[in-house]
């Protein structure tokens, strides 16, 4: 019994060990403080033509990506709240013109085509979730700054390849602030996870679950 036994422990210290730890939001947030910082520090350069050593809009373009992938791991890590994850928040979007040959923007450029494809006239306050947000930022293919224009406020224009060919969002600096700052607000304060059988009852390994107030 006692060789079964010890075979048995020496054959588990052959696997080594893995450390591991639980999913922590500090990490993230830490970093979607510094690139909410960023993208308000080169969005005003580049509304203002400031004189800088940096490409304004080359900056902006790496701060959202960044921003959109800490967003992205807060929400599938489960570091946020359900009711977050579920709720909507509030957004504008350029819509596409109509009867108007859609025109393909380069694919070396972040922004071309948009006053041949887009109705810049108008922008509509719409909700989406906030994966749909992240979502968007995240995939990216048009990252554009908007100024002086006498129909929409001075802001960004931003839309991944797929939503571009319908609209895209508009976001004003403080509008943007706003979408980042829901993240940073939001605070899990009771965590559950285990499992459910077939009738719903707390035991089994049939079904996970994961719980987040």
């Amino acid at each position: 019994m006692n060789d079964d036994i010890n075979e048995s422990f020496a054959e588990a210290v052959k696997f080594g060990r893995v450390r591991s730890s639980d999913w922590q939001s500090y990490t993230w947030k830490n970093e979607l403080v510094e690139q909410r910082r960023r993208i308000g520090l080169h969005l005003e350069e580049a509304l203002s033509d400031a004189e800088t050593e940096h490409n304004p809009l080359h900056m902006l373009e790496r701060a959202i990506g960044v921003a959109a992938i800490c967003m992205r791991r807060l929400l599938e890590c489960r570091l946020v709240t359900d009711r977050f994850r579920d709720s909507q928040l509030d957004v504008h979007e350029i819509y596409v013109k109509k009867d108007v040959e859609w025109r393909e923007p380069f694919v070396s450029q972040t922004a071309s085509e948009i006053f041949n494809n887009y109705d810049l006239k108008v922008r509509h306050p719409e909700r989406r979730t906030p994966k749909i947000i992240s979502d968007k930022l995240l995939h990216a293919r048009v990252i554009g700054v908007l100024s002086a224009s006498a129909y929409v406020p001075d802001g960004l224009l931003i839309a991944s390849d797929i939503q571009s060919r319908t609209n895209l969002f508009h976001f004003t600096p403080s509008e943007m602030g706003a979408i980042l700052d829901a993240f940073l607000a939001d605070e899990v304060r009771i965590a559950s996870d285990g499992y459910l059988d077939e009738e719903g009852n707390f035991q089994g390994t049939r079904k996970l679950f994961a719980k987040r107030d």
